[in-house]
């Protein structure tokens, strides 16, 4: 039976932007990164190698965090790390 509440979930899922954010580039050819679906504001680290990686990106159409972008959101995060206000309050 065909259960249109998950197409409609798939499809959404499916449309959501990802990001990333190349934290470094390893001697042994490797990329380390932050991934994250629909939000940069939660992302898991991944390493793959440099192959991989640009494999990765042009699959998952990648968005890569702009240097403001990943300024705002340390700057945010730094609320939970370490007691500071942020940007939202």
């Amino acid at each position: 039976m065909f259960d249109e509440t998950k197409s409609a979930t798939a499809s959404s899922f499916e449309s959501q932007t990802r990001y990333i954010r190349v934290q470094r580039y390893t001697e042994g050819g490797f990329v380390e990164f932050a991934f994250g679906i629909g939000s940069p504001d939660l992302m898991v680290d991944l390493i793959l190698p440099r192959q991989a990686f640009r494999e990765f990106c042009q699959t998952n159409k990648v968005v890569d965090l702009t240097p403001e972008q990943e300024r705002v959101l340390d700057f945010e995060r730094s609320k939970w790390r370490y007691g500071q206000p942020g940007i939202t309050e």
